[in-house]
């Protein structure tokens, strides 16, 4: 399997972006739907700001591409699996059809420290954290973001404290994503 971890800006197919990108959170969208060959990895904290943030952002956009749809579907229930107790989380699940969710415990994504790795935004921070848990399952993660602040990530850092997690990690912008995603599925 192949991770996946989003950035709240690789969901939402407007704003100020720039037309290619979100028509490449649209294609990506379009694709994620249907495809069982990758695992998207959440935190409880992501999970929270998916819920407070971006699905307000979504409702307002139509239409949506179908992963986003199922996303804004299936995020009450997962908010009430992030509350449960632990024996609920680190549990792959199907979603409505094709790709797999997976919220990871709290306690693992904070054991990644990522203080000094060039973000600023706790919420980049989170889904940094979260690539790192999810790469010491997965053979390859992708994060897929369309915020600049990880083009200034200080790779080095990272790579000396996580490196076999690190090395796994590609951090690529939603139009990356959607030709990769391509790619495997023509393999």
């Amino acid at each position: 399997m192949i991770g996946l971890v989003l950035d709240c800006s690789s969901l939402i197919p407007c704003g100020d972006k720039s037309e290619e990108i979100k028509k490449a959170i649209r294609d990506m969208g379009n694709i994620l739907s249907n495809l069982n060959c990758f695992t998207i990895y959440f935190s409880p904290y992501l999970i929270k700001v998916y819920y407070t943030k971006v699905a307000s952002e979504l409702k307002r956009h139509r239409p949506l591409p179908p992963f986003q749809a199922s996303l804004l579907r299936v995020l009450p229930d997962l908010m009430k699996v992030s509350h449960k107790s632990r024996g609920l989380l680190c549990k792959t699940r199907q979603a409505e059809k094709g790709v797999k969710f997976h919220i990871l415990e709290s306690t693992k994504v904070r054991s990644y420290n990522v203080n000094n790795a060039g973000l600023k935004d706790e919420e980049d921070k989170e889904v940094l954290r979260i690539a790192l848990a999810s790469a010491s399952m997965e053979e390859k993660v992708f994060l897929v973001t369309a915020d600049q602040d990880f083009e200034d990530i200080n790779r080095n850092e990272l790579s000396k404290r996580y490196s076999s997690e690190y090395q796994k990690i590609e951090i690529v912008t939603p139009n990356n994503a959607f030709a990769v995603i391509n790619d495997i599925l023509h393999r």
